[in-house]
Order: structure tokens, then sequence, then C-alpha cells
């Protein structure tokens, strides 16, 4: 295995996932990967002058390509102020790899934040690399986890030390071994039994419906049945907005929202968690 440096090995990965862009707003903690860039003209960094600004245009690039982006924020600070769209991506689906610098391991009496913890209900696996052995490792794990349905952002710290330090590691990208799967015929048919049957239908789309191609088939299926179709919070374009079936967007958690869907005498859930 080749001998190289942490922020070597942190994008000779990039490059290995075929990532293109690096979104993000850097500070010292990061001056590592950015002073190392030079040497990957192939990967361009897209600076932001505020996190939220970085944070969106990874979103939107990962819609718009089906491929993971990746984001490079600053150390908690930087780290705080995309939470917010980092929620919006954990709703939404996306598939995002978020990663930020930390201070040194060993710098525990000086103090140092848990940033995995941090941000790790807002997304799908949240973990900090301490040694810079670790980093090909977690970095493949990290592409699997945020492309793998149900995609969603994923969060990878680094501490200052394993950016820095020297080992043989191996150059290994992420794999496509995930597959679609297909629901219980038995559970079709008595789904299917239910909305043939219905007489004042609703149907409640997601992100899901509109990242697995399948808004075409929704329109159809609510043709058929006349349903009226409503879209989740924070949803994508999901559904026509201009079709006459189609009466906006939805909040479960709200009273008023609650009091539509009890009007339906069969609701149909599509591409939302």
């Amino acid at each position: 295995m080749p001998w190289m440096t942490g922020k070597q090995a942190f994008l000779e990965m990039l490059r290995a996932e075929g990532v293109k862009y690096i979104f993000g707003n850097p500070g010292t903690s990061e001056s590592a990967i950015i002073s190392t860039l030079p040497l990957f003209p192939d990967i361009e960094y897209v600076l932001a002058t505020q996190e939220g600004v970085a944070m969106g245009m990874a979103d939107g690039y990962a819609c718009a390509s089906g491929q993971p982006s990746f984001v490079n924020l600053h150390i908690e600070t930087g780290l705080a102020n995309g939470i917010s769209l980092l929620h919006h991506a954990m709703d939404g689906g996306t598939p995002l790899v978020l990663t930020s610098g930390n201070k040194d391991i060993r710098k525990l009496t000086e103090g140092r934040t848990d940033l995995a913890q941090m941000v790790a209900q807002f997304t799908k696996w949240s973990v900090e690399v301490t040694h810079c052995e670790q980093i090909p490792g977690v970095l493949r794990r990290a592409f699997n986890e945020a492309k793998t349905p149900p995609t969603g952002p994923v969060y990878v710290g680094f501490a200052a030390n394993s950016l820095e330090d020297e080992a043989d590691m191996e150059i290994v990208p992420s794999g496509q071994g995930f597959h679609r799967t297909a629901p219980d015929p038995a559970a079709v048919q008595v789904a299917a039994g239910l909305l043939a049957k219905s007489t004042s239908p609703a149907m409640v789309v997601g992100d899901r419906l509109a990242q697995s191609g399948g808004t075409g088939e929704a329109v159809r299926l609510a043709e058929l049945l006349g349903a009226r179709v409503y879209t989740t919070s924070y949803a994508r374009m999901n559904f026509p907005s201009g079709h006459p079936q189609f009466l906006g967007r939805i909040n479960a958690v709200l009273p008023a929202s609650r009091e539509l869907l009890s009007q339906s005498d069969v609701v149909l859930a599509v591409g939302t968690d």
C-alpha cells in the first residue's frame, strides 16, 4: 500500500469517488486540505461566504446530478451555521457527505467539541476520524451510507492530527451493491383493494417519489382514483403544482392538516418517511 499523509488520502478518496466539487467555507482547521488541493486540479473548491449557502449549493447539486455531493465546513462554528440546511437535507433524503476539521485529538485539556454528536440527529451516520489510517475506510463508508436508499446526509469530522500524520493507506472507492426492493405482492393486493373501494381517497407524496422517478406514475394513479394530492413539508416538486387535483403542502403535525386528512376514507402515502 502507498505511504501518504492523511490529507492526501482524503483527496485521493474524493478523486476515487468521482467528486468534482467541494462546496464549503473553510478555516484554519481545514487548511491542511486547502493546501493540498493544488495537487488535485480535477477537484474544484467552490467557496461560499456563508455555510448555509455552501449547504444549499451542495443540496442542489446532489438533486440535479443524482450523485452524492461533498461539503467542507469549519469546525463547530461553521458546522453550526450549516445545521438548518443539514436538517433540510435530512428531511429530503439528499445524498450528501458533510465534513469539517477539528482540533488535535490529543488536545483534550484545551477543550474540543464532539462534532459528530453535534450533528448526529440530522444525519444517517456521524463519526470523527482520529487517526490517518481510518480516512479511506471511513470515507468509503460515508459515501456508501449517503447514496444507499433511503439516501441522506452523512457527517465525518477530522482531527487535525489525522490529516497531518502519515501511514500506509489503500484507496478503494465505495461500491454500488445496493438494489431496490419490491413490496410483498399480497400487501399490494390488499392496498389496491382498499383504494379501489375508496370514495374519498387522498395521496400524500414526499421526496422519495421524485428521487425514484415515480412522479408520472403517481399522477396517473391520482387521476385513476380521483384522489386529492398533498405534498409533505420541505418537499421538492413531487407532483405537478398546476394539476387540478394538487392541493398544496401538508404537515401532519398541524391540527388543520390532520383535519384535512380525516375527511378521507383512505390515505396513500408515497415516498414520504
